[in-house]
């Protein structure tokens, strides 16, 4: 029992010591860098709406995050208070998009983008 008990802790502090050093190492990338997946430049980028598979509108986007300025590898995503992923803003890697017309949409259903990270800015 208490083996079990000190894995669970120590899973625990792996996981948030994750999800601190993903947004530790992110920045927010520059309003002119290309986001290649979308072609489009980041400052076009912010605000997009975001949808499910479904065609529901569930957020949009706050910022466009990478490694560094010039790399964009994932957005940040504010998702509204009554969508199933909750009032938040997550990190979601640029593959879990697609583009689709003009529409953005999340590939990742609500329980993966509840093990994301979140973003605080």
């Amino acid at each position: 029992m208490i083996a079990r008990k000190f894995s669970l802790a120590i899973s625990t502090a792996v996981l948030m010591a994750g999800t601190a050093f993903a947004q530790g190492n992110l920045v927010e990338v520059r309003d002119n860098v290309q986001v290649v997946p979308f072609n489009a430049i980041a400052d076009e980028v912010d605000d997009w709406d975001v949808y499910d598979a479904s065609g529901t509108e569930i957020g949009d986007v706050e910022d466009v995050v990478g490694t560094d300025k010039n790399t964009p590898t994932a957005l940040v995503v504010d998702f509204k208070s009554k969508s199933a992923y909750g009032d938040r803003d997550v990190v979601i890697p640029l593959d879990q998009f697609s583009l689709q017309g003009n529409r953005l949409i999340l590939k990742a259903d609500a329980a993966a983008v509840a093990q994301m990270p979140t973003w605080d800015d």
